[in-house]
């Protein structure tokens, strides 16, 4: 694949996503309703609800990464929330059918897996938490990627076009390094289990990359998480205390994470490179 559509690639993971197709000498598409700071590409102002829109920004495209969304579950109301990325997913997805593009990396997150206000609303069946796990989102957020993952599968059934939707887990900026590791849990201030996990932007980048050229016959959904928790303890010793209910299907080391990458890694040679273990308070300053 030569040339590449990024939706939402003023964001802040589009940026990291469009540096790295630049840099392995993709022809690269920004699309945004906002313009960046400092362009690395082309750039296209674009409303994604807007299926003509769509339709003519895909034209002449092998592939799109497709980010551009209202992000989380707290910053528009439900309703806004809901019709935007519900709409702008089936835009993307057909108009990427409908022009015979190869592939469609879908951003997809791990709210689908249930975000509540609550951190007792909601605990996992098992953990390590894989691709098979059912998801119970709560809020709009997490169901418009849900039903986003089930749009992009019908265009790649009823045409040629092959995807990958990663759910990714809560990103962390680099510079976003000082806040972690969170507080460890206590009664009185639980945190919610969606939260648990993270990954690191430039590691949400490369998977975005690597989503491109995965061997994918229709449409696959993986995890994309970095290999331990945001809390320095043991990740046993939290579901123990927290939620003795969750079966641990296999031991968890030290902070592992609750979040099982192996379809990742075999699926798209996925390996997480960075950790808040490994970065020193003078890196974040």
């Amino acid at each position: 694949m030569k040339r590449i559509v990024v939706t939402g690639g003023s964001g802040r993971l589009g940026v990291k996503v469009i540096d790295e197709l630049v840099a392995r000498g993709l022809d690269v598409l920004s699309v945004d309703l906002n313009r960046p700071e400092t362009p690395k590409c082309p750039f296209l102002p674009a409303d994604l609800t807007d299926a003509a829109v769509v339709h003519d920004v895909l034209a002449g495209a092998d592939g799109v990464i497709h980010l551009g969304a209202i992000p989380g579950p707290t910053s528009q109301t439900q309703p806004v929330t809901f019709q935007n990325n519900v709409m702008s997913t089936w835009n993307v997805a057909h108009a990427a059918a409908t022009l015979g593009l190869r592939r469609l990396v879908f951003a997809s997150t791990v709210f689908t897996l249930g975000w509540h206000e609550s951190a007792n609303a909601f605990w996992p069946e098992y953990v390590p938490v894989d691709e098979e796990h059912p998801l119970t989102p709560f809020e709009a957020y997490g169901l418009s990627k849900v039903i986003g993952e089930e749009t992009v599968a019908v265009a790649c059934r009823r045409s040629k076009l092959t995807a990958v939707s990663l759910r990714i887990m809560n990103v962390i900026q680099e510079d976003g390094y000082f806040a972690l590791p969170w507080p460890t849990p206590t009664k009185d201030r639980g945190t919610r289990f969606v939260l648990w996990p993270y990954v690191d932007v430039r590691d949400a980048a490369i998977a975005c990359c690597q989503a491109l050229d995965a061997n994918v016959s229709c449409h696959e959904a993986v995890y994309i998480a970095a290999e331990d928790i945001r809390f320095d303890a043991p990740t046993e010793q939290l579901l123990r205390e927290f939620a003795p209910d969750v079966t641990i299907r296999k031991p968890l080391a030290g902070s592992q994470s609750v979040i099982s990458i192996e379809k990742a890694r075999r699926l798209l040679g996925f390996r997480p490179q960075h950790t808040w273990r490994n970065i020193r308070p003078s890196e974040t300053s």
